[in-house]
């Protein structure tokens, strides 16, 4: 990506008062109760994006104080002199460090026809919960129909055909209306005439963006999903009805708008109702694998790509929304976008920011602060163990240890609901140390003990993988096993070759850590939580750190 966002600039627009962000080219997650702008910041995006290609009048009646369509805060309105309303983003050439901004307001169409602006919109994608929930709230008795969802989330940011957009193509014939004007004779024959050509035109190319789509659906779903499918899932998007129109005057015109549908195989077996088959997280997945396919199957050449989510996963329980992220973070295709997530649950951002981990510096983290009364305003957020950083410079060390401990009640907390798919019921506590012993407990449950007491924790680190041949030619020459014995040695010993290096040694390492954190935790927590005449040094709460911030990599990989 050559250009990206470095700052967003809005006043007197929807939740918004006067509100700056500076992005500095990075990636923004950014956590809001309801109210706090956060859909404010998605529309204020989208719709300069779309201006781009829209006539000034259509981005200046959001802007008009005397509009019944415009987007202004009311409360700011309602002073004596308001601020006008304006949305101004800038970008940065990332070569040569070049600052443009773009603004659009009552006055200002800034974007109109900038091919940077205009490159940018195709090439960008906005998505939010309103897919999934369109895409599970069928009933049983009907037609799985996602025309309406793919007419307002996909046909906008799908491939442009000979200079026109598949949403352009729509958009003139959506009415229904071949001849708006009441043209007579050879002018309403033109009329007509004219809009059978584009609802051919519709219908020739539709039917190729929903098979491609499909097809990378499926594979995404694939790399994705599937493994965890007791049958295997085959989705499939097909144009079942195209747009058509026949007719040559207003009392024998009929228009038929598209009809795509969704549809399942399990295990080989069509399923006519999927909304009845499958459960909610199942058909949030399929959902996320069309929905994402749409834009990697609709990418753009284009310096400027954002990828802007408000709350996509309200829908998920947190392990599916974790697999999410971790899709967001790695999958390749959607590395070449600047993202832009936005939640109200503050246990999934903070899960998002602890996945992120050490690449943070490539991201910016937010707390929408206020309300469309007094102001909004993004206030950085920092972790746990940031904030312990912080306190450590400032020679704090009783707020150091505070935030130390949170750290590990976070990390602790984390991992449990991960190793056990459980979470807390409100109201119920548990202890640092009740956590802690509970994930050792876990930690102990992977180990065969006596093998490693006996055996393993004996033996140098840099010797362990002395222990399991690392081939298997003293098995192949044993004349005294038979081929399938040998198979079967062969099988076993990799099982354990495996377990040897790799998961045994971590089980033992995460105890180790267990362990000195409990130690660690009457000494420098506990004082930090409660009164004590024992003052701490700053050492051994450098120490404390740097035990907590080994515990959060063992146990949060």
């Amino acid at each position: 990506m050559k250009t990206r966002l470095q700052r967003i600039e809005i006043q007197n627009f929807k939740a918004f008062r006067k509100f700056t962000l500076n992005l500095e080219g990075r990636h923004l997650l950014v956590y809001g109760a309801n109210g706090a702008g956060k859909s404010s910041l998605y529309w204020a995006l989208y719709t300069f994006l779309q201006s781009a290609r829209k006539p000034k009048h259509s981005i200046a009646k959001y802007f008009d104080p005397a509009g019944q369509e415009n987007l202004l805060n009311i409360h700011e309105q309602a002073n004596p002199a308001p601020t006008p309303g304006e949305v101004a983003l800038t970008l940065r050439d990332v070569a040569t460090t070049n600052d443009t901004t773009y603004r659009i307001s009552l006055t200002d169409h800034g974007t109109h026809n900038q091919p940077a602006i205009l490159k940018g919109d195709l090439a960008s994608d906005f998505v939010t919960y309103r897919f999934f929930f369109g895409f599970s709230h069928f009933r049983n008795s009907e037609r799985f129909n996602i025309w309406p969802l793919f007419e307002k989330e996909i046909l906008p940011f799908c491939v442009s055909t000979g200079g026109t957009t598949p949403l352009d193509m729509w958009l003139q014939i959506r009415s229904g209306n071949p001849n708006p004007s009441g043209s007579r004779g050879r002018g309403g024959t033109n009329s007509y005439d004219d809009f059978r050509k584009k609802t051919d035109a519709l219908a020739a190319i539709l039917p190729g963006i929903v098979d491609s789509i499909s097809a990378e659906a499926q594979k995404f779903y694939d790399r994705h999903f599937a493994i965890s499918d007791p049958a295997p899932i085959k989705l499939k998007l097909k144009v079942t009805v195209p747009p058509s129109f026949n007719g040559t005057s207003q009392h024998n015109s009929q228009f038929t708008i598209p009809v795509v549908e969704f549809g399942i195989q399990a295990n080989g077996k069509p399923i006519t109702r999927p909304q009845g088959f499958l459960n909610e997280a199942k058909l949030t997945q399929l959902a996320l694998s069309v929905r994402f396919s749409a834009s990697l199957v609709n990418l753009h050449k284009s310096d400027l790509k954002l990828l802007v989510l408000d709350d996509l996963l309200v829908s998920l329980d947190m392990s599916n929304r974790m697999k999410v992220v971790e899709i967001l973070l790695t999958d390749p295709p959607l590395a070449s976008y600047q993202k832009i997530i936005l939640t109200h649950d503050r246990g999934f951002f903070d899960e998002i920011r602890r996945t992120i981990g050490s690449a943070h510096t490539d991201w910016c983290f937010r707390k929408f602060q206020g309300n469309p009364v007094a102001g909004i305003s993004p206030v950085e957020e920092k972790g746990a163990l940031e904030k312990a950083a912080d306190y450590l410079n400032g020679h704090d060390l009783e707020a150091a240890a505070l935030q130390l401990r949170k750290a590990a009640e976070d990390t602790a907390q984390t991992y449990l609901k991960m190793a056990t798919g459980k979470i807390p019921k409100p109201g119920e506590f548990h202890s640092l140390s009740a956590k802690l012993e509970k994930a050792k407990n876990i930690q102990m449950s992977l180990l065969p003990l006596r093998l490693f007491k006996d055996v393993c924790t004996k033996l140098p680190k840099k010797h362990r993988d002395k222990l399991i041949r690392i081939n298997d030619t003293d098995i192949d020459a044993d004349v005294g096993l038979t081929p399938d014995e040998k198979t079967l040695v062969k099988q076993q010993r990799e099982k354990l070759r495996q377990y040897m290096s790799n998961d045994a040694w971590k089980a033992l390492e995460a105890i180790d850590v267990i362990d000195a954190v409990i130690r660690m935790k009457d000494r420098v927590l506990n004082p930090a939580a409660h009164w004590s005449e024992i003052p701490l040094y700053d050492a051994e709460v450098k120490k404390a750190m740097k035990l907590i911030e080994r515990l959060e990599k063992i146990l949060l990989p």
